[in-house]
């Protein structure tokens, strides 16, 4: 078998997994991984191989002649046509109604979609179109606007450029508004334009993208949430499709779509929408200093309010005192640096704003009901 994708790419190294699970769970298959670059020579050097079916993830001209050659053949990206070879496909139809079904969980009643702005970008579109259907069920519009790639030629002028114009359109929108991006990258560009147009994240603008790429939503600012876009278990669906085209039966009438698995809630979307400017200024504050030990005088001190007003508009918004938002802030904090560095408990006391590692201990067990010791045993 031919593996035909770019394995340097995220998604396509989930689905990769998806195949590799299949074929240990099965006869084992001799596998050939497509050297990036070799699209020119890929239909010369099909012609000659003596393989058995191919899994592509084909976007250039140079490759599509290989569905002459009668090889079965698994198409994994959607650019070719259901009638030249089966596809297996995400449902992104279903990733967008996911995006706005987590925005609308939050009490977003205002909205906007980011799409790639190129007509053969149809993944994109029907992202888009699943968004808005989704917030039009419940009574919402919903304000689109079209991208061209985040990467690609131009330079830094037509970076800047398009950042200029992306928060333009970000100030233009009323808010709260909870807006989705088509992918990931697209998401952390345009948490960069917030930046740039002076609004708060996620108090006045939350953001979700798509694919739930740890590495790009981990490095935006504030961390990004997602939808999960279940690629392994694409690539396994892909590969289970080659193992009977293979076999003689014939392909499927329809694309097999795969269902997202959820999202993955981050900082860019953790929040609830609030009009109240007071209130998301006391929380902004709190976001940025809840590591810094403070407390709620502190936090009293940001707004022209007394404090019983302040803490009566925060627990009627979220449902929590101003205290416990920064302990659970904290507590977030604590989890995050246990989970994902080596670093000692009393040292992520230290840095997630808790007085001693002692008092977090006793706040893990009784908010948490359990150690932070026991995170590193999972």
């Amino acid at each position: 078998m031919a593996l035909i994708t770019e394995a340097a790419v995220a998604p396509r190294r989930r689905m990769l997994a998806g195949v590799t699970k299949y074929i240990r769970e099965h006869e084992p298959w001799a596998v050939y991984l497509k050297p990036a670059g070799a699209d020119k020579s890929l239909r010369e050097w099909l012609e000659t191989w003596q393989g058995d079916g191919v899994i592509a993830a084909a976007f250039h001209a140079e490759v599509e002649g290989l569905y002459d050659l009668s090889i079965p053949t698994v198409d994994i990206v959607g650019s070719l046509g259901h009638d030249v070879a089966p596809l297996v496909h995400a449902n992104d139809v279903s990733i967008g109604r996911a995006g706005a079904e987590h925005l609308l969980e939050r009490g977003f009643r205002r909205f906007g979609f980011i799409e790639i702005d190129e007509p053969e970008a149809t993944w994109s579109h029907e992202r888009r179109q699943g968004f808005v259907e989704a917030v039009a069920q419940r009574g919402y519009d919903c304000e689109v606007y079209g991208m061209p790639r985040p990467v690609g030629q131009g330079g830094p002028q037509l970076w800047e450029q398009q950042q200029q114009a992306l928060a333009a359109w970000i100030q233009a929108l009323p808010k709260p508004v909870g807006v989705m991006t088509s992918t990931d990258l697209m998401g952390q560009q345009f948490l960069e334009a917030c930046l740039r147009a002076g609004v708060i994240v996620p108090e006045q603008v939350a953001v979700i993208g798509a694919d739930n790429d740890e590495l790009i939503c981990g490095i935006a600012s504030p961390p990004l949430s997602s939808v999960i876009i279940n690629d392994e278990q694409r690539g396994y669906a892909a590969a289970a499709l080659l193992d009977r085209l293979m076999n003689g039966e014939p392909p499927p009438e329809k694309p097999v779509f795969i269902e997202p698995s959820g999202t993955a809630e981050r900082g860019s979307t953790d929040i609830l929408a609030i009009d109240d400017q007071a209130v998301v200024r006391a929380l902004r504050y709190i976001r940025d200093h809840a590591c810094a030990k403070i407390g709620v005088d502190e936090v009293v001190a940001q707004v022209p309010l007394s404090r019983s007003v302040l803490e009566r508009r925060i627990k009627k918004v979220l449902g929590r005192t101003i205290n416990e938002e920064i302990v659970r802030l904290r507590l977030n904090t604590a989890v995050e640096l246990i989970c994902e560095t080596e670093l000692d408990l009393k040292n992520i006391a230290y840095k997630a704003g808790f007085r001693s590692q002692s008092y977090m201990n006793a706040v893990f067990r009784r908010k948490l009901g359990r150690t932070p010791g026991s995170y590193r045993e999972v």
